[in-house]
């Protein structure tokens, strides 16, 4: 080193032609040019240190630094988590998308619900989309898409089961409120007397068709209700005699005719099996007996086809049997 030193200190300087007096002159150096000269070399060892003291960042992190990249790679694996979480949470609500499709809305008979609704759970999701295009927030931006889905899809889907519980309530209104047991006591299946279709009139000799079932009994035999409804009349109503007519909703309605007296008044609400009247022989009668008539829609049809709820499958092929033979009315 000290060698180098010396033969630098023993260079020759430079020189430099002078063609004005043909000689050769030192050449001579500016102190601008020497300053020129000392912030270039500044200017080289402050790049050279900059870029050392990045490198040894980056290859040495400081202790702050070293603790905010373990909270940004525990973050990071938080959102993972909880990307995952809602994925779990979107399949099982499509579950129960299927379910409500393929079980509940097919039993009580009613359509799915529009691909196009389903499609609406996407609303609101668009104003993450400049989140999502940043890369430092596109996680973040995902999230916030999917948490609006979820949300909206169970909201949607609690709205469908609101919808399928009163269904639920309003079919067991309904089973309730249909006309299915016999109108008097008749286990033995012995005070069927006459059935539903054309039979010969008692009274004026001719086939005439009869609307409903005829049950013979003492006079005062009890008289129940067969499934829930409003009276809705509770007079005399000439052949009929003393006639109490029930509306049962659902596009039912029940007539009991030639009763000896009333046990409710109209507008009275009853219950399946409640008593509302005795059996009687007023009105165009031949015998103390129940004239009992089944309607749906405002369309007479065949009482024994709902004597279903208090008799088992025997005794509702028998039943239907009597009531289809071929014999007389009591009205």
């Amino acid at each position: 080193m000290g060698k180098d030193i010396e033969l630098m200190a023993k260079k020759k300087p430079t020189l430099v032609f002078n063609h004005a007096n043909l000689t050769f002159e030192q050449k001579k150096v500016s102190w601008q040019s020497r300053l020129g000269y000392g912030l270039m070399i500044l200017s080289g060892i402050l790049v050279f240190g900059f870029i050392s003291v990045m490198i040894s960042h980056k290859i040495f992190p400081s202790p702050n630094e070293q603790n905010l990249n373990r909270r940004i790679k525990l973050l990071q694996k938080e959102y993972q988590t909880l990307d995952k979480h809602l994925d779990l949470v979107s399949e099982d609500l499509g579950t129960l998308r299927k379910r409500d499709e393929n079980m509940y809305r097919v039993i009580y008979q009613r359509d799915p619900i529009d691909d196009k609704i389903w499609k609406s759970v996407e609303n609101g999701t668009e104003k993450y989309d400049l989140l999502t295009k940043e890369s430092e927030y596109k996680v973040i931006g995902e999230i916030l898409k999917k948490i609006t889905i979820v949300r909206n899809t169970m909201k949607l889907q609690e709205s469908s089961y609101n919808e399928l519980a009163d269904l639920v309530r309003r079919k067991d209104e309904m089973l309730s409120s249909i006309p299915s047991i016999q109108p008097v006591s008749n286990r033995d299946l012995t005070r069927i007397a006459s059935g539903f279709g054309w039979r010969m009139h008692p009274i004026y000799r001719i086939p005439k068709r009869h609307e409903g079932v005829d049950f013979t009994a003492p006079t005062g035999t009890p008289i129940y209700v067969s499934g829930d409804g409003v009276i809705l009349n509770c007079n005399y109503d000439g052949g009929y005699g003393n006639c109490i007519i029930v509306n049962h909703g659902y596009g039912y309605k029940t007539r009991y005719a030639h009763l000896s007296s009333y046990a409710v008044r109209a507008g009275d609400r009853v219950k399946r099996g409640q008593k509302i009247g005795l059996v009687g022989n007023t009105g165009a009668s031949v015998g103390p007996h129940l004239h009992y008539e089944v309607e749906y829609n405002d369309q007479k049809v065949d009482p024994a086809l709902f004597f279903y709820n208090d008799l088992n499958k025997e005794q509702f092929e028998e039943i239907v049997k009597i009531t289809n033979a071929r014999g007389k009315s009591f009205d």
